[in-house]
C-alpha cells in the first residue's frame, strides 16, 4: 500500500513537472517606466497641466512573429498609452508642474504613433527591429507647440526569435524615447509660453 502511494505521488509530480515544461510562454510583455531625473523647479508650480494620452496606432499589438508555424501576437502590460501617460506625468511632476484633471493652464497631449517590433526570421538567424514614436503637444490659451520623439533599436540572434529578445529591443527603444522626453526643456518652456 505504501509503495503504491509513493508511486502515485511520484507519477503525479513527474506529470506536473512535464506539463509545466510544455507550458507556452505568455503573449503579454511587461514593461516598466524609467524614473525621471529632472530637478524640481519651483517656478513651474504656477502652471496647472492636464496630461492626456492618445494611442493612434491601428492595433494594440506590439510585435508578431511565427514560431513552429503558429503566429504569435504580443501585447504590452501596462497598455502602451498608460506607459506614456505615466512617463509624462512623472516628468512634469518631477519638474515642479501641478498635474490636474480637467481645467488647466495648459493641456499636454501625447500622441502615440509607433510602438512595434518587426521580426524577420530565417532558417538560422532572426532580426528584431523596434520603432517607438510619439508626438507631444502643448495647447494653451496663447498658442500651440508640438515635438516628436522617436527611437529605433535592433537585435540579431541565432535560430528563432523569442519574447525575451523582442521585449529587450522594444524596452530599449521605449527607454530611449522616455529619457529624451525627460531631458527635454522645450515642453516646459512651451507650457510657460502658451499657458
Amino acid at each position: 500500500m505504501k509503495l503504491s502511494k509513493k508511486t502515485l505521488v511520484l507519477a503525479t509530480t513527474f506529470a506536473a513537472a512535464l506539463l509545466a515544461g510544455c507550458q507556452s510562454q505568455s503573449n503579454t510583455l511587461t514593461f516598466a517606466t524609467p524614473t525621471p531625473t529632472a530637478v524640481f523647479n519651483t517656478n513651474n508650480q504656477t502652471a496647472a497641466v492636464n496630461v492626456m494620452t492618445q494611442d493612434l496606432r491601428t492595433s494594440r499589438e506590439i510585435a508578431s512573429y511565427t514560431k513552429n508555424g503558429e503566429l504569435i501576437r504580443l501585447t504590452a502590460v501596462p497598455e502602451v498609452a498608460a506607459m506614456f501617460q505615466q512617463a509624462v506625468q512623472q516628468d512634469l511632476n518631477a519638474k515642479g508642474f501641478q498635474i490636474v484633471q480637467g481645467a488647466a493652464n495648459a493641456n499636454v497631449t501625447v500622441n502615440i504613433r509607433k510602438f512595434f517590433a518587426t521580426v524577420e526570421q530565417g532558417n538560422l538567424r532572426y532580426k528584431a527591429d523596434a520603432q517607438v514614436g510619439v508626438e507631444v503637444t502643448v495647447q494653451g490659451s496663447r498658442g500651440n507647440f508640438s515635438k516628436n520623439f522617436n527611437a529605433t533599436r535592433g537585435y540579431e540572434g541565432a535560430f528563432g526569435a523569442n519574447n525575451d529578445e523582442i521585449k529587450k529591443v522594444l524596452d530599449q527603444a521605449y527607454s530611449d524615447v522616455v529619457k529624451a522626453i525627460y531631458n527635454d526643456n522645450e515642453i516646459a518652456a512651451a507650457i510657460h509660453q502658451f499657458k
